[in-house]
């Protein structure tokens, strides 16, 4: 039966598409793990979006052999040139959303989409005779939902591996700054403070009020973020600015990690990688739904960090830290992970992804406002003592 599977399903030079967002990159990982290590002889080109690219690019080699960043000068149409220049002959499309869509749209070959159901905006239009695989059921984990789709491209058993490769100058970098503030030497706990939407942010006052009542504590914190990120205004490195005027922020017993302008955005994004998940220097990684803490947080073979992590418009049970030692969404504390989400009625519940407002904006973001310091003080406190 296996090799019947594979027979059907083996590509010479395959394409999976998968333009998102950095931590849909994260969740992606075992699927490329499983389908590099089902197809090892395969051509492997992964399609993903520009603010991807710092991650994916350095799997160049490892999980794929090409790497197309859609965005900036790279259109969907250059795309799809570049993917017949290659000689592709299966395209995989794992986003299901409208950008991957037009890249299967009118082309040939074999073309391969999630079905109808788990695809977003008119995906399924552009994509309409392409081979749907089969259709995950509503409020899977987004990890285990590529895993299936995986599953049906090579015909493997799941690989739970994120494991990431960086660039040599951005491990240096990591340790560096690791050796200039002396961060192996005290309880470390870091606090990504922003999020790509508004919606998802815990408020700036409850983190200063977080790291206020973790140093009192004896801990050393440490606030990461963006260094720069034009689509929410350059939020963190304002966020962090305040603090120091504030005077929350004195490179000892709280640490800015956002406003380092002697690296390139691409570095800084490679070194708080290599920092959160495998300098083994954070006891506790907070933050919110964001690309950070599915870097620190999502348990496999190569890393397992202790994640408190903030919910509000978003479906924890689909999107939070990849944690197997449980199963999502039945229960939101792990062995690793722990999630906490503020008791309001405006939750997304069974099996929607985000409330009404999560891309729209809120008018009053209770979800987030009203999920006190205290709370997460006590669960950061406790992880930190298991």
């Amino acid at each position: 039966m296996t090799a019947m599977v594979k027979e059907r399903t083996f590509s010479e030079r395959l394409a999976i598409v998968y333009p998102k967002a950095i931590g849909d990159f994260i969740f992606a990982l075992p699927a490329l793990h499983t389908i590099r290590r089902a197809l090892p002889e395969a051509h492997i080109t992964l399609v993903i979006k520009k603010k991807q690219a710092p991650l994916a690019e350095p799997q160049k080699g490892v999980l794929c052999d090409e790497v197309i960043a859609l965005g900036g000068d790279m259109s969907w149409r250059r795309v799809r040139r570049r993917l017949a220049e290659l000689r592709v002959d299966t395209v995989v499309d794992m986003a299901g959303n409208d950008q991957s869509g037009l890249l299967l749209a009118w082309r040939g070959g074999r073309r391969l989409r999630p079905h109808r159901d788990n695809c977003k905006g008119i995906c399924a239009l552009y994509s309409l005779f392409a081979e749907s695989m089969p259709r995950v059921a509503p409020g899977t984990h987004r990890v285990d939902e590529l895993l299936s789709f995986a599953h049906h491209v090579c015909g493997a058993d799941p690989l739970h591996s994120f494991r990431l490769e960086l660039p040599p100058a951005a491990v240096k970098a990591s340790e560096a700054m690791i050796e200039r503030f002396s961060l192996r030497s005290g309880e470390v706990v870091a606090l990504n403070i922003g999020a790509s939407r508004d919606t998802k942010r815990w408020p700036a006052a409850h983190f200063k009020t977080l790291a206020e009542g973790l140093i009192e504590r004896g801990l050393r914190v440490v606030l990461m973020g963006a260094a720069t990120f034009k689509s929410d205004g350059h939020y963190d490195r304002h966020t962090i600015a305040q603090f120091r005027e504030q005077g929350l922020v004195d490179d000892k017993s709280c640490v800015d990690l956002i406003s380092d302008d002697t690296l390139s955005p691409v570095v800084h994004l490679q070194r708080d990688t290599h920092f959160l998940r495998y300098s083994g220097v954070p006891l506790v990684v907070v933050g919110n739904d964001t690309g950070a803490m599915h870097i620190a947080g999502s348990v496999g073979e190569d890393a397992q960090r202790k994640t408190v992590s903030l919910f509000g418009p978003t479906h924890w049970g689909r999107y939070a830290p990849y944690d197997p030692s449980h199963s999502y969404p039945d229960k939101p504390d792990g062995e690793w992970n722990r999630v906490l989400c503020a008791d309001v009625d405006c939750l997304p519940t069974g099996d929607t992804e985000a409330c009404r407002c999560y891309r729209r904006g809120c008018g009053h973001k209770r979800c987030m406002t009203e999920l006190h310091p205290d709370r997460v003080l006590a669960a950061v406190m406790d992880r930190v003592k298991t």
